[in-house]
């Protein structure tokens, strides 16, 4: 059975600026009142004493945005900031999930400062060089510096990493040429999570990548307990799952955490 095509929605969002730079955006859903907001991280940076102002603001305008309602809220920006912050008129776009539209709108539209692991994590183009580079040198191995917003955490660390994921076995969830968070994977249970697993070469193929949910069985022997089997399961169920046998020379790279950006939607 196929999966339904991904369901997109049209969105709206003004991108404000200070200092004639773009410092951050709202995104909203018109349908249902949802809203998103986006700021620069490092006022302090770019912004010299009006850093604390532009903060203040930061702060304060999705505060007025739940007093006021998204309606009231669009109006009053549409009128009143002019002085520290301004705001551009609207634009359309599509959007998937609106607060990964927003993500992927704030990194095409701000230039902040990279603060490596404080605002930014690295991201790779393939996963050859994620793999390849868990050790102290995989900073410098980071073909860019993405700030993210990673959702449910207070802070970001240095085991995690962005890559943008090639294929449709776990759609609808993560979408085809979605861009996401992934923790380096060091050991420990692995039950039931997402991971990406390396199936090393052989003398007669490749070896081979998958992004999969991971499930196994194990058995108790003379020697102590063993997997019985690996299983790494698709969502999609037009795919199907991947064994992982007793003689496979394998590695679980990292372990999904969450998409932060939808691919583009037309």
């Amino acid at each position: 059975m196929s999966i339904s095509p991904l369901q997109t929605r049209t969105a709206e969002y003004r991108v404000f600026q200070a200092l004639g730079e773009n410092c951050g955006l709202v995104l909203t859903d018109p349908s249902t009142g949802e809203c998103v907001f986006r700021f620069r991280q490092d006022f302090e940076t770019f912004a010299g004493e009006e850093a604390p102002v532009l903060l203040a603001l930061s702060q304060e305008l999705p505060e007025r945005q739940k007093e006021m309602g998204t309606t009231a809220f669009l109006a009053w920006i549409d009128d009143n900031l002019s002085n520290a912050l301004s705001v551009e008129p609207p634009t359309t776009t599509l959007a998937l999930d609106l607060e990964r539209t927003a993500q992927a709108l704030y990194r095409r539209m701000v230039n902040s400062t990279v603060r490596r692991y404080q605002t930014h994590l690295p991201f790779y183009s393939s996963l050859d060089i994620a793999a390849g580079g868990l050790g102290q040198d995989r900073a410098n191995t980071a073909q860019e510096w993405v700030e993210a917003h990673v959702p449910g955490r207070r802070g970001l660390s240095e085991d995690l990493f962005l890559v943008r994921i090639h294929g449709r076995s776990m759609m609808p969830d993560i979408p085809d040429g979605s861009l996401c968070v992934f923790r380096s994977y060091y050991g420990g249970s692995r039950k039931g999570g997402i991971f990406i697993v390396q199936r090393m070469a052989t003398m007669d193929e490749g070896g081979e990548y998958t992004l999969k949910r991971y499930s196994s069985q194990k058995e108790q022997t003379a020697e102590g307990w063993r997997h019985k089997s690996i299983t790494m399961h698709p969502h999609n169920a037009e795919f199907s799952d991947w064994e992982l046998r007793e003689e496979d020379q394998y590695v679980t790279i990292a372990e999904f955490i969450c998409v932060l950006e939808d691919p583009p939607v037309e």
